[in-house]
């Protein structure tokens, strides 16, 4: 709800940024009308009627804005509204006194920037399309009667100045599409790392701070993948922590919890910057070793069990953990690796615990 509210605002203060943008070019272009009638050029009566019809419909807009009544529409931005006010008062002109053409078709090029406001195409190629129309009859009827007001020192100060008009209305909605884009893509980065920072969480064992199940798995998917293109050795050990119910039972979870995390810091500390540990389920750990021979392989575990052997969470938890390694044979699918090292790690068990157990097919095929 709150940033709902905190986009409606930021809305509501760029809409009425344009409308106050919009009724400033207005005063600027009336200002110039005013300055070809001083200048001769057209007749006070036509520019006093364009000016109370420019007025009337943008104290319309601005009540609609301040009431909140432009919010039940359908455009909230009432941006038709805005063109035709505009595009109704430039014909309506040019058509009563075609001799300041120039500064009309300048103005209703400036208008046409606006397209960029609207929130369906249709909207501004209907109107755009109907102003065309209405151009050329007035062009075709008109024709003659309109000039450039450039034979006298003042026409050619308003002609400049209608020029200025126009380029500087048009570079300030380049400018706020610009910010715009900017911001969007600002925002963009932002999600992007937002996202990479969640798909990091998705693959990470905030516990032990080492991978879980999923990111160490697909971790195995992908070296996998690269053995076998390249033929290249590849290992698996399985790591246990022996009699971890017990230290459960007796410390509690909150003691079974420090050693799960002392062990993740250890693996983390002891394998290659190549190596992928993970936490593959309860006390049990995988360890990746890419580019590795099983007897490779074996010394790594060895002394990451006795380094474990080393490790006083509590000065009466004595820890250790069994460990079961396999080497990965061409063609063979993750699971059956692991479900091997499994194998040898049970067997380890088995013979007392406290071991580094290799995988008798591995042994056979290294």
């Amino acid at each position: 709800m709150h940033t709902d509210a905190a986009q409606f605002e930021r809305w509501r203060k760029r809409t009425w940024q344009l409308h106050i943008s919009v009724m400033l070019s207005h005063v600027y272009a009336f200002a110039l009308f005013l300055g070809h009638c001083w200048a001769g050029y057209a007749d006070w009566s036509a520019v006093l009627w364009y000016g109370l019809w420019v007025v009337a419909g943008m104290g319309f807009i601005t009540w609609a804005y301040a009431s909140g009544w432009s919010q039940t529409r359908r455009d909230p931005g009432l941006f038709l509204m805005h063109q035709l006010l505009s595009i109704s008062a430039v014909l309506g002109l040019l058509l009563a006194q075609p001799q300041v053409a120039f500064q009309a078709m300048v103005m209703l090029l400036a208008f046409s920037a606006d397209g960029f406001l609207a929130r369906r195409r249709t909207s501004f190629w209907m109107t755009w399309s109907g102003t065309l129309v209405a151009v050329a009859v007035i062009i075709y009827l008109k024709g003659p009667q309109m000039r450039m007001t450039t034979d006298t020192l003042a026409g050619q100060l308003l002609a400049f100045a209608v020029m200025v008009g126009g380029v500087f209305r048009c570079s300030l909605l380049v400018t706020y599409f610009r910010g715009m884009q900017y911001r969007l893509r600002a925002a963009h980065d932002k999600l992007a790392e937002a996202l990479a920072q969640i798909e990091e969480l998705v693959r990470f064992d905030e516990l032990t701070g080492v991978a879980n199940r999923k990111g160490v798995t697909e971790r195995l998917h992908q070296c996998i993948e690269a053995a076998a293109r390249h033929g290249r050795p590849l290992c698996v050990g399985l790591l246990d922590i022996d009699h971890f119910k017990q230290i459960n039972d007796r410390y509690g979870h909150d003691g079974g919890d420090a050693v799960l995390r002392a062990f993740g810091r250890l693996l983390f500390t002891q394998i290659r910057a190549s190596d992928c540990a993970g936490r593959y389920g309860g006390e049990e750990f995988l360890l990746i070793m890419p580019d590795t021979e099983l007897h490779q392989a074996q010394v790594l575990l060895e002394r990451i069990r006795q380094q474990t052997a080393l490790l006083r969470v509590h000065a009466d938890i004595q820890i250790s953990c069994t460990v079961g390694v396999s080497q990965y044979r061409p063609g063979e699918p993750g699971e059956a690796m692991v479900s091997r090292a499994d194998a040898a790690m049970y067997a380890g068990k088995a013979s007392g615990r406290n071991r580094v157990v290799l995988d008798r097919g591995s042994s056979e095929a290294a």
